[in-house]
């Protein structure tokens, strides 16, 4: 062997050793988790999580997801739910369709326990198209159909004292709840979504999160660019994860 063909051979296995996901095609390896936009070789264990599993179920029972499934998604938000459950403050959503991730955040943090309140915030029947762009009129007529679905929610949440349904188009629904551990931001349309991080980004407890849902789908730009900007007007940043969605911290 020519002493080229050597070092091309040794070159080649370097590079494997300092870039290991060119040795995870080479082996083909299997994806531990592949749905919702989302595949990956990675470690997924928490799939087999017996809570998790738990609240996850009892979130998708709801109906708000539909048939989809997007465990990522509900993993990443109850991580942050817990996290929020250290700090002072109540736990607030903004775009609540049907309650799934309210009623997984429920059981998965034992709220019931904390001695918090939790408020969401909805028109409980889909859009107010006041509050759409004429790209946003045309994106969700063609990609969202949302039903009446108060009357189901409350019943969802019944015997849970601590749930508040605040109905109502935001931001003309919001009030001041004190101190915000925990803001969960789904509207599907920029102008409520940044309305809701401008409302309660004073009342933001020091590292409290905010989860954006849609923040990196392709479908919904004009709220990345809005957060974007938004998040340069804080001195903050967003971080964009591989499962569409956002996350800041309130410094």
């Amino acid at each position: 062997m020519s002493l080229r063909s050597l070092l091309a051979r040794a070159t080649a296995r370097l590079a494997v050793r300092l870039h290991p996901h060119l040795a995870l095609r080479q082996q083909q390896l299997p994806y531990t988790y592949e749905e919702d936009g989302l595949a990956t070789v990675h470690n997924s264990d928490f799939l087999q999580d017996a809570r998790f599993q738990r609240a996850y179920a009892l979130g998708k029972q709801t109906g708000s997801w539909h048939d989809c499934d997007l465990r990522w998604r509900i993993h990443l938000l109850l991580w942050c739910a817990q996290r929020a459950a250290q700090l002072p403050g109540a736990f607030v959503e903004c775009g609540v369709n049907r309650g799934g991730f309210a009623r997984a955040i429920i059981d998965y943090t034992d709220f019931a326990t904390l001695g918090r309140e939790m408020f969401l915030f909805d028109t409980f029947a889909g859009f107010d198209p006041a509050q759409l762009s004429s790209t946003e009129q045309q994106m969700t007529s063609t990609h969202y159909h949302y039903d009446e679905c108060y009357d189901e929610v409350s019943r969802t949440f019944s015997g849970m004292p601590f749930v508040h349904l605040v109905r109502g188009s935001v931001p003309d629904s919001l009030q001041d709840v004190g101190t915000v551990a925990f803001l969960s931001i789904d509207m599907n349309c920029a102008a409520p979504e940044i309305a809701a991080a401008e409302y309660y980004w004073p009342h933001l407890a020091s590292g409290a999160p905010v989860l954006l849902d849609d923040y990196g789908f392709a479908l919904h730009h004009e709220q990345k660019a809005a957060f974007d900007a938004f998040a340069q007007r804080h001195s903050v940043q967003v971080l964009s994860l591989p499962t569409g969605q956002g996350l800041i911290f309130k410094p």
